[in-house]
């Protein structure tokens, strides 16, 4: 079971509309069941030209998965991308540090992999492991790299929206280049090494707020955030803390496994309403 929940207020993130209120399914799913978003990001194996345009038909926008820092063996071109070379493995998740420095990485996102999850009819991509490259890695060198080749991405797919999913060490590097921010574990989180749902303290709740806020003021870039909980007590508390932050949410399961159908009509409220 999950839960979507939008912000409720337009004060801070003037502009949300497309993303508010939006949704993350990676699991398959009949898209004659969603409904009620604006956006959804999508695991794209799972959904092909006719499910995009029931979507479509629904005025929802459907961005696509795409990973930049990992790759996991389930991808086709990871053979490929294996006798490049690898900088590591992610054991929460059973993925591959890509080796960004090669222009043969580079060149096959941009030339095969993205067209081809574009000629589905995609509105975009969701851009993940921007992290991979973060200043706390030994792959911090390649951080340069990721800039590159996420201009990249914007100079060839300029019509497709693009949502940076965490990397804030990046943003100034790569504002002027996305059109969103994915931000997740800002009420909740999940611990991969204990395999447990976590709400954060109070305290912890209001700091990572402070970061998004002072963010959002700074690039004016929407932001999308991102929680977990796989209670219904969890979720409300989650809920609670979310909906007065003038921030469109999403509150989900650590596998993102199933979207719940919105139909009720979504108005927005001055805050503190």
């Amino acid at each position: 079971m999950v839960i979507n929940c939008t912000s409720s207020t337009d004060i801070i993130s003037l502009d949300t509309p497309i993303y508010d209120p939006f949704g993350v399914v990676y699991s398959d799913i009949d898209p004659l069941t969603i409904d009620g978003y604006k956006t959804v990001i999508v695991e794209p194996n799972f959904f092909d030209e006719k499910d995009i345009e029931v979507l479509h038909d629904k005025g929802i926008k459907v961005i696509a998965y795409l990973s930049l820092g990992e790759v996991n063996p389930s991808r086709k071109y990871f053979e490929d991308f294996k006798e490049v070379g690898f900088k590591g493995e992610n054991g929460n998740h059973g993925s591959f540090y890509i080796d960004l420095t090669s222009d043969v990485i580079k060149d096959s996102f941009i030339e095969q992999i993205i067209p081809e999850r574009l000629a589905k009819g995609f509105d975009g991509l969701f851009l993940d492991t921007i992290d991979a490259v973060a200043p706390y890695t030994d792959r911090s060198e390649m951080e340069a790299d990721m800039v590159e080749l996420i201009k990249r991405i914007k100079i060839s797919f300029s019509d497709k929206l693009l949502i940076q999913n965490a990397g804030l060490f990046l943003l100034d590097k790569t504002h002027e280049y996305i059109d969103g921010i994915g931000i997740e574990d800002i009420a909740s989180g999940y611990n991969f090494d204990t395999n447990e749902y976590k709400i954060k303290s109070e305290e912890a709740f209001q700091e990572r707020l402070v970061l998004v806020d002072e963010t959002y003021q700074r690039y004016k870039i929407p932001f999308l955030i991102i929680d977990f909980a796989n209670d219904d007590s969890s979720k409300v508390i989650v809920k609670s803390r979310l909906e007065n932050t003038g921030h469109a949410f999403f509150i989900s399961n650590i596998e993102f496994n199933g979207l719940p159908s919105l139909n009720y009509t979504y108005q927005k409220m001055k805050k503190g309403a």
